[in-house]
Order: C-alpha cells, then sequence, then structure tokens
C-alpha cells in the first residue's frame, strides 16, 4: 500500500500538482515501510521545487536520521547542499559539500560536490580557496566531467588574478596528460591584460600589457597590446608612452587601428610642436581615411604644420586643398585664406596675396581680417603707393576691430606713411596718441618709442 501511495504521488509530481505530492508521500512515509526513505527523499525535492529549502533542509535531516542505510543517504546530503546553496549559505553548503566528499570520496556524487565547493569560493571571489578546491578535483577525479570543467574554471579564475604563468605551472603538475602551449599561454596572458583594462584598473593594466609584450614579443596580440597602451597613454597624458606604441603599431600600416592611432599620434606630435613629424602624420591619416571628419582633421593639421615650418609650397597646397571643400566652416575658410596669403608674400607673390588678404579683411571681427587689413596697408605702402596705405588704414580705424595691436600697427604704419610724405606733426601726433592709450605690455612702446627718438621727441616710458 505505502508502494502504491509513493506512485500516485510521483503522478502528482509528474503534473506539477506538488500538495497532493506531498500528501501522498507523507502517507506512504507514515506506514512504515520499506519504501520510507523514498518517501521523504520525494517530499524533499518537492519542497525545493516550491522554493520552501528549509523545509527541504529539515526533511532531508529527517531522511538522514532516520534511514542512514539508505542508497538515497548520499544524494540527500548533496541536496541538502543544494538548499543551502539556494538560501545563499554557501559557508553552510561548502560543509555539507565537504562532509560528502569526506565520507564518500568515491561516489559519482561526491564528484559533484567537490566541484561544487570550488564553485562557491569562485563566486564569493575567494580565489586562494577556490583554486586548491579546484587542484583537488582535477587530481581526485582525473578524466571526469568535473575535471574539465574544474580546469577550464581553474583557467578562469587565473585569468581573473593575472597569473597566467602561474596556471601554465600549476597544469605542469596535474594528471590526465593536460596540455597547455604556448599559443594559449599567449592568448590567456593577453586576455587577462585585457579583462584588467576593461573593469578600470588602468595602472595594473599597464603594468600587464607590457609584460605580455616582453613575454611574447610575436605575439598573436602585440597589435591589440599596443593599441591599449597608446589609449592608457593618452588617460595619463604620457605622450612618449603614446609615440614609442603608435610607432610600434605604425609598422604594420594596415592593421584595423591605424587611422585612430595616427589622429593621436598626430595630436601629440603638434602639441609637442613636432611640426615636422605631425605633417608626416598627417599626410598618412589623410591618404589611409576614409572617414570624412578625420580627413578633413588631417588637411587642417597638414595646412597648420607646414605653415609653422615655414613651408610656403606645402601650406599653398594645402590651403587650396581645403579650400576645394564645400561648406568648410568659415573659420578654417579663413585660416586657410591666412596661411595661404603668408605664404603668397614669402614667395613674393604679391598679387595672389592680395586677391585672399582683401577677402579676409571684410571681416576685422577676427584676427586674421584684422591682420589681413593692416597687411593689404603695409604692402601698399613698402610699395610706395601711401595715397592707398592711408585710405586703408583710415577706413581700419573706422570701422574698427577687437584685436587692438592689429590696429595699434596700423597706427604706427599710419606715422611711417605721413613721414614718407612729410606730414610729421600728423605723424608724430598719430605716434603720442597711440603712447598715451595703449596699454598693452608688448613691443609696440618700443616701436612708437624709436620713431619718437628719430621724429625729435624723446618719447619716454609708458
Amino acid at each position: 500500500v505505502a508502494d502504491a501511495y509513493n506512485r500516485i504521488g510521483d503522478c502528482h509530481l509528474q503534473t506539477r500538482n506538488f500538495n497532493e505530492a506531498k500528501q501522498y508521500y507523507a502517507q506512504a512515509e507514515s506506514m512504515e515501510g520499506q519504501s520510507g526513505d523514498y518517501s521523504f527523499y520525494q517530499i524533499a525535492l518537492v519542497l525545493g521545487l516550491q522554493k520552501d529549502y528549509s523545509g527541504k533542509i529539515t526533511t532531508l535531516n529527517r531522511l538522514i536520521g532516520k534511514y542512514p542505510s539508505s542508497p538515497f543517504f548520499i544524494n540527500a546530503i548533496y541536496e541538502k547542499g543544494r538548499a543551502y546553496v539556494l538560501m545563499n549559505n554557501n559557508r553552510q553548503a561548502i560543509a555539507t559539500f565537504r562532509e560528502l566528499t569526506q565520507q564518500y570520496p568515491e561516489s559519482q556524487t561526491a564528484r559533484m560536490a567537490a566541484a561544487e565547493i570550488g564553485l562557491l569560493y569562485y563566486q564569493n571571489e575567494d580565489y586562494d580557496n577556490a583554486i586548491e578546491a579546484y587542484k583537488y578535483v582535477i587530481k581526485k577525479y582525473p578524466r571526469s566531467e568535473e575535471a574539465r570543467t574544474s580546469l577550464r574554471d581553474l583557467k578562469s579564475i587565473y585569468i581573473d588574478i593575472n597569473k597566467v604563468s602561474e596556471f601554465a605551472a600549476v597544469v605542469s603538475t596535474l594528471p590526465g596528460n593536460i596540455h597547455f602551449d604556448v599559443s594559449e599561454e599567449d592568448s590567456l596572458t593577453y586576455v587577462a591584460a585585457e579583462n584588467i583594462y576593461m573593469r578600470g584598473n588602468i595602472k595594473e593594466a599597464k603594468q600587464s600589457f607590457d609584460v605580455y609584450l616582453q613575454s611574447f614579443p610575436e605575439g598573436a596580440f602585440g597589435l591589440n597590446a599596443h593599441y591599449y597602451l597608446c589609449i592608457i597613454g593618452k588617460a595619463e597624458k604620457n605622450y612618449d608612452m603614446i609615440l614609442l606604441h603608435s610607432g610600434k603599431l605604425l609598422e604594420y600600416p594596415d592593421n584595423p587601428f591605424s587611422e585612430q592611432i595616427l589622429v593621436m599620434r598626430a595630436e601629440v606630435q603638434y602639441q609637442l610642436k613636432q611640426y615636422a613629424d605631425a605633417l608626416v602624420s598627417y599626410k598618412m591619416l589623410k591618404e589611409k581615411t576614409s572617414d570624412a571628419e578625420r580627413r578633413l582633421a588631417a588637411q587642417t593639421g597638414i595646412l597648420r604644420c607646414a605653415f609653422l615650418t615655414d613651408d610656403d609650397t606645402e601650406t599653398i597646397q594645402a590651403a587650396d586643398d581645403l579650400l576645394s571643400i564645400r561648406k568648410l566652416s568659415p573659420e578654417l575658410t579663413s585660416e586657410a585664406m591666412y596661411c595661404r596669403a603668408k605664404s603668397y608674400l614669402n614667395q613674393k607673390n604679391d598679387a595672389a596675396a592680395m586677391n585672399d588678404l582683401k577677402t579676409l579683411a571684410k571681416d576685422t571681427r577676427n584676427s586674421f581680417g584684422a591682420e589681413a587689413k593692416f597687411l593689404i596697408a603695409n604692402q601698399y605702402y613698402t610699395n610706395k603707393n601711401y595715397a592707398e596705405a592711408e585710405k586703408e588704414i583710415l577706413n581700419f580705424i573706422e570701422r574698427g576691430t577687437p584685436h587692438a595691436y592689429w590696429l595699434a600697427r596700423s597706427f604706427i604704419l599710419l606715422s611711417d606713411t605721413y613721414v614718407a610724405t612729410g606730414r610729421i606733426p600728423e605723424a608724430r601726433q598719430y605716434l603720442l596718441s597711440l603712447q598715451q592709450n595703449y596699454q598693452a605690455n608688448d613691443h609696440i612702446g618700443g616701436m612708437i618709442e624709436s620713431r619718437l627718438r628719430t621724429l625729435g621727441e624723446g618719447g619716454g616710458s609708458k
């Protein structure tokens, strides 16, 4: 009869009628038959399915106490450990699983319990105990499924703690003919460093990538390591580091990081005033990129570097290149015209320079326009076209500008123009007026005083 009640309980369990199943199992166990241990075990399983883990543990303890010779005894201990796991009581779960491995070490369930111990330590980030637990499984149960999963988790731990070389040493001591070749060590050492970087531990990541490159100079992930070291260098404003590792990357020009690295390298070289080197980097970027924004950055960088290295031909070509872009911003348009005009002046191509300067001079609110206005007047003065020089300067004075330096230079140029045409009193008056009103601490004061001395007016210091 007890067996019949158990079978009815099984039917209710299959259809997930848990309360009815428990009732029939309980009736079966109360008859004190030979299958009472089975009834207890099934009640415990049902309680687990109902997430009544405390009830499950209580029932399993009753089974263990009442039926010490039951074939369900070992599984009961294991299921009790699992119940503790599901209650997040890892300490008690580990103690229960350890009891099982110590009392019944040769059972299949003990293998499962031993692997559970390692996993619980791993989840608690108790890596030292997890390592020992997994090593126990691999040594005690070689070639088992639990040994295989333990080796996998052991590998993950050594990656997490960034000690892949130690894993290689441990593997060499384990049974089961486990192989750990150089290519896998290469891969795992890199992955460990990358994981540390992803966790935001930049200082340790930097050291780990350096160790990887030293350990595997021809490693499969060398380019990736150099790339991350560039990124770290940028975050730390370590320009030498960026230049070192970007240079290593550019030894392989078709690598997937080349565009981003060229942007970074060129910007650093520009900031360090290594304009000739930056020019090379910007040219490489221009040739390589298909991204419109990066191409514009490269073209702009080429213009500025060429201009700052006094390469007039390169500057003019770079300006032409930029000015051919439709919808170029007004700011870049002005900058390109300005650089081109100055280069034309250096090449004595005054006519071409004047075309750009006159366009720039239409807006004296920006520094390019203000300087252009002065340069136009200066060209007239140099060519002894004093009337046009005077006209240009007076127009500049009337229009005004927020850039006081170029207005002051124009006042001095107007004075020079008046001296050249014999209007000495007016020349002196403009200089004295400028001396009284110009406040900036730059070389304008010296220019005024030298001219006043020439005109026979002491001037004196401001």
